[in-house]
């Protein structure tokens, strides 16, 4: 005998078909993804049967919020364990993470059902990303030299390193997104697109293309990382995003500064 829990959820199920979950994908959202590969071509893709089994189930695309966010920590909390196994499994954890991030939004758009709460825990989701990824990893990366099978075989990569460029890389594309998030607040008069821009949008736009491509929580520096873990060079993925992310940040504070000041100028009385 079903109890109430249970009845209510079978209730709430609706019977979507898959094709109405995929053709609920398209237009801007297609085209905001276009030029981000992992999405494109990975987490969107396998997106689309996990949103209408979810759907099928009665669940919400809240409920694979909280479960996306909830993996997300999970992952991170694997990565900084030290155990090279469980780092590699950390890091595929949050690889289904970033899956159930798009399904939920094929299930908003299918069945209609925005919610102001899931897009809230969605941002929250992607910026503990962007704040702890690499600083997890870099703890991990250093409890590991204490182990045989330690992440890393260089030298040079010390405890201290190991965790400094971890924290280097997570700090400074943490402070990209803030301050490109600070400029279109305190500049909405700056088209938010002149930052966050794409491929096609000029030199800059290019460049930020292959930055969110490469350093983005959605991005290459999830399989790069996985990669990494397995051969045991960790330390190069580390030090290479300290000096990527770290780029990244100055450019696209030229960029706010020099879009502030036309700004300033084409509006000055």
């Amino acid at each position: 005998m079903l109890g109430p829990g249970s009845r209510s959820l079978i209730e709430s199920a609706v019977p979507y078909t898959y094709r109405e979950v995929r053709s609920s994908y398209g237009g801007a959202k297609a085209a905001q993804e276009r030029d981000d590969i992992m999405f494109r071509w990975f987490a969107r893709p396998l997106s689309f049967p996990i949103a209408w089994l979810a759907l099928r189930l009665g669940l919400s695309p809240n409920h694979v919020t909280y479960l996306s966010l909830v993996l997300n920590l999970l992952g991170l909390a694997l990565m900084a364990s030290g155990i090279r196994s469980a780092m590699a499994t950390g890091v595929g954890i949050i690889l289904l993470a970033l899956i159930l991030d798009a399904a939920d939004g094929n299930m908003a758009r299918t069945a209609q059902r925005f919610s102001p709460l899931g897009e809230w825990l969605e941002g929250v989701g992607a910026y503990v990303l962007y704040a702890c990824f690499h600083l997890a990893g870099g703890i991990g990366a250093a409890l590991s030299l204490a182990r045989e099978d330690a992440v890393t075989t260089a030298a040079w990569a010390s405890a201290a390193r190991l965790v400094g460029l971890g924290a280097i890389a997570s700090i400074s594309i943490t402070l990209t997104v803030l301050v490109a998030a600070k400029f279109s607040l305190v500049f909405p008069e700056v088209g938010r697109e002149r930052v966050v821009a794409k491929s096609g949008g000029g030199f800059y736009g290019l460049l930020f293309t292959l930055g969110r491509n490469l350093s983005f929580p959605s991005g290459l520096v999830l399989p790069a990382s996985l990669v990494a873990l397995l051969t045991r060079r960790y330390e190069l993925l580390l030090g290479a995003y300290a000096a990527t992310n770290v780029g990244i940040l100055l450019v696209v504070m030229a960029r706010c500064v020099n879009l502030a000041r036309r700004s300033i100028r084409a509006h000055a009385p």
